[in-house]
């Protein structure tokens, strides 16, 4: 049985790798804020520092794909 926080995974994953950037910063976890949503990446503020780029403009590539 697959587990919902892995098909997750895999697909922001993919997501990274189709934008350009190194699937090592697309790891979801459980939120520490439960009140806005259950799970999280913060891949696109680790990849800001090695890519030289705002946050706001890798994860809007992220999510284009």
């Amino acid at each position: 049985m697959v587990k919902f926080i892995d098909m997750i995974s895999e697909r922001v994953s993919s997501a990274f790798e189709k934008a350009g950037y190194e699937k090592k910063f697309a790891s979801v976890t459980i939120s520490n804020r439960p009140d806005l949503c259950q799970f999280q990446c913060n891949g696109a503020m680790m990849a800001a520092k090695q890519y030289k780029c705002a946050p706001v403009k890798i994860a809007g590539d992220v999510v284009g794909m």
